[in-house]
This record gives structure tokens, sequence and C-alpha cells, in this order.
């Protein structure tokens, strides 16, 4: 494995540091995310419309960072994802600690998805950086192939959790408080990507080209079906099918497991064919995807996901 990685990767840069910190945040994600839309449910009683007023200010962060990353031009790669490190920290350690009501929870959400969205960028851009030439999307194939060992990891630690401790609400600040100490071990990792990564000078100035008009419309589009989804799609499992914190758990390993054995080539395919045909491909098979998600209440009535929870 190491003589691949080596293979992708520049000898010189601080890719294993770096790959390390990607699988323990993964780790931290897949405890977060595999209880968070039950605790929002179960314990801080949101509603529908609720986690829609929380999935704005989740997704704040995301519209904030072009000027966010505009002020921190100057910094390098490596201090901007050790500084979204530090947010992470911060609204993982408050939402374990905090009261369940909604406004004190949706600001933890924002701290910490403040920083997720830091270092999500800057994730691509290291890969990138460390990379050889022309290996760069295979390097991208691997270092989400990392994040999704970590994140499948996390999912199948709540799994277990849930499965031997039923009905116990503290499990779910237990979660947090240990995904927070996973991101801190995250950013220790991070202290030996001792590499300064010159600054990009593109970031001096927002830049638009006319011709990638289609481009930004399709972003636009991509960007808000995989919000409508990712807000909603969990959330009708757990209110109207009754999945508990194990099933969506189990669902997410599942999703994890698929895109570990599908990034890396994914990341080649990208390196052969190029950028368009896999951004068609993948459009073309989530649109298969919504419609059938969409229509699966005519087949299944409701009665498997609740039996499944049970």
């Amino acid at each position: 494995m190491m003589k691949r990685l080596s293979a992708v990767f520049r000898p010189e840069s601080r890719f294993r540091a770096f790959l390390l910190s990607v699988i323990t945040v993964g780790l931290s994600y897949g405890l977060y995310k595999g209880v968070i839309d039950n605790y929002l449910a179960e314990v801080v009683g949101m509603s529908g419309f609720d986690k829609g007023v929380s999935e704005f200010f989740r997704e704040l962060p995301g519209l904030l960072l072009v000027f966010i990353l505009a002020v921190l031009y100057t910094f390098s790669a490596e201090r901007i994802y050790r500084l979204g490190a530090v947010f992470m920290l911060a609204g993982m350690a408050a939402q374990a600690v905090v009261p369940a009501t909604r406004v004190l929870v949706i600001l933890c959400i924002f701290v910490y998805s403040l920083g997720d969205h830091m270092q999500l960028g800057m994730r691509n851009t290291l890969s990138l950086q460390y990379a050889r030439p022309g290996r760069g999307g295979e390097a991208l194939g691997l270092q989400h192939a990392a994040q999704q060992i970590g994140t499948l990891a996390g999912y199948l630690v709540i799994i277990a959790a849930f499965f031997f401790v039923r009905n116990a609400s503290w499990l779910y600040r237990t979660a947090f408080a240990v995904s927070a100490c996973i991101i801190g071990l995250s950013f220790i990792a991070s202290l030996r990507m001792t590499g300064e990564s010159a600054a990009d000078e593109n970031k001096r100035r927002f830049y638009f080209r006319r011709k990638y008009t289609k481009y930004y419309m399709l972003e636009v589009f991509y960007g808000a079906r995989k919000q409508v989804f990712f807000t909603f799609g969990p959330y009708v499992l757990v209110l109207f099918y009754g999945a508990n914190a194990m099933i969506i758990s189990a669902l997410f390993a599942l999703s994890a497991v698929c895109s570990f054995l599908a990034s890396p080539l994914v990341g080649k395919i990208i390196d052969r064919f190029g950028y368009k045909i896999v951004m068609i491909s993948d459009t073309l098979i989530l649109v298969i995807v919504c419609f059938f998600y969409g229509f699966a209440h005519h087949s299944f009535r409701g009665t498997w996901p609740s039996s499944c929870a049970a």
C-alpha cells in the first residue's frame, strides 16, 4: 500500500501526515453524522421545518467561504487546513455540553460546519499539490478513500453502540465528545505537515469567465439537489419510518464502503477520460437514484424501515 501511495504522491511531501489527519477527521465525522439526525429529532425535537433552518446555517459557511479565503489568501493551504480543525473542534466540543435547545445546537452546527468547509477545499488542494505530475485524479481518489475508511469506522462504532445500548440518549453526547477528541488528534497529526504550500495567486481576486457559465449553473443545480437530499433524505427515514441511529449509521456505512471502493477507480477514470464525461455520468446516475427514492413509498408503504428500526 505504501508503495502505491509513494507512486502517486511526491516523496518529499508530507502526504503520510496529511492522510493520517484525513482518516481521523473521517472517523470523527462518522461518529457525528451517525447520530446527528436522530439527536435533532429525538432529543432537540426539531421538526422538518426546523431541520431546514438548521441546514441553512450549516451551509452558510460554504457561502461565506469565498470571503473567508479572500481574507486568508496569504495563508498556506496547510495553515488554513489546521485553522479549520480548530473551528471543528470548538463546534463539536460545544455540541457535547450545551443544552439541547434549537438556538445553541444550531450555533454549534454552524461553528463545526465553518471548520469543515475550510478543510473541505484544502483537502483537495493539498492532494493535488502533494501529487506527482499527471496523478492528480488518483491522488484525489486516494484521499477520498482514506476519508471514507475513517468515516466507515465511525459508523460501525455507532452501529455497535446502539445495538448493545438501546434508547440511551446519553450516547449522543458521548459520541460528540469522542468525536471532538478525535478531531484534536487530527489537528495534532496536521502539525506534522510542515510544508508551506505557496498561496495561490488566483485567491487574490474573484475570478469569473463567461465560457464557464454552463459549469457554474451545473454546480448551482448540483448543490441544490445535494442539499435537499442530504437534508431531508435521512430525516424522512427518522421521522416517518422510525429509523434509529443504528439503522441510519448502517446505511451511511454501506455508502462509505461503496465510496471507498469506487473513489480510486473514479480518480483513474478522471485522469483518462476527463472531468466532463465523469460529471455527465454522475448527473445521469443521480437522476435515476432521486427518482426511485422519491417514489419508494408507493412500493414499501413505510413498513420495512419501521420494522428494521424495531
